[in-house]
């Protein structure tokens, strides 16, 4: 009887255990690096409404995100920089869900050390121009839309030190590697604002920012609310505290 009785405890304490680890929740993100900022401060304000769920979130270039994704990497929800992307992996058949747009971003010219006051410091004495690479990040495209408006894009291009995504061109920048760099208004410090200057909308295509959920993430649920909570109104209203557009 005890023996019994010992094997029904051990068991009883086998499916508890297995019920408690399926209870952990975690979600996987990848997300573009000008969101480095924006979606570490929406990833805490869902935390504090899920205190015991974990938000894995992974940066880097829409292009080399994509190209994972594509590839089979195991994220659950893609935050792309553009639209493009998220839409070819629902045509592709990577994802069957559809993909929203969240906000627009915000192109800046930025420098450590010069006050940046208009694009006129294109034209001045410098020797690198930091950017990210037009064929990975859409900020990088919208760079190049922006030298090829103002009809500086042969002459610059020797000056120009492309990086993988918008984090490393910025640190281009911070290292004095690059005198000017392109970046996005969400990744500047709003201390100084004399040291970015804000490009004209005129100078480049409007870079509309999608998201998209995997298979995976369709069948996850905290997947599905994390998406939602970056489209609700605390999502919103962050990304609009960091210079996006969201109207």
């Amino acid at each position: 009887m005890l023996g019994f009785i010992s094997r029904f405890l051990g068991v009883a304490l086998l499916v508890l255990s297995v019920g408690i680890a399926k209870e952990i929740k975690e979600v996987h993100v990848a997300g573009a690096a000008n969101l480095t900022k924006a979606l570490e401060a929406i990833k805490q304000a869902f935390l504090k409404e899920h205190p015991s769920v974990k938000v894995y979130l992974s940066f880097g270039s829409s292009g080399k995100l994509y190209n994972q994704i594509h590839q089979g990497a195991p994220f659950d929800l893609f935050v792309s920089a553009d639209k493009k992307r998220p839409l070819r992996l629902s045509e592709d058949k990577i994802t069957p869900y559809t993909p929203k747009v969240y906000a627009k971003g915000v192109l800046v010219l930025w420098s450590k050390t010069r006050v940046i006051p208009s694009l006129e410091v294109l034209k001045s004495s410098f020797e690198h121009l930091a950017m990210a690479n037009p064929t990975l990040a859409p900020y990088g495209k919208a760079s190049m839309e922006v030298l090829e408006k103002l009809q500086l894009a042969q002459i610059l291009k020797p000056k120009i030190l492309l990086g993988n995504s918008i984090a490393q061109a910025n640190q281009y920048v911070a290292s004095g590697g690059a005198e000017l760099g392109f970046s996005a208004l969400s990744l500047m410090s709003r201390h100084d604002s004399r040291r970015y200057y804000i490009v004209p909308k005129e100078y480049y295509q409007p870079i509309e920012q999608a998201l998209v959920l995997t298979n995976a993430g369709g069948k996850n649920p905290l997947a599905r609310e994390f998406e939602q909570f970056i489209l609700g109104q605390i999502g919103r209203d962050i990304l609009k505290n960091y210079g996006y557009i969201v109207d």
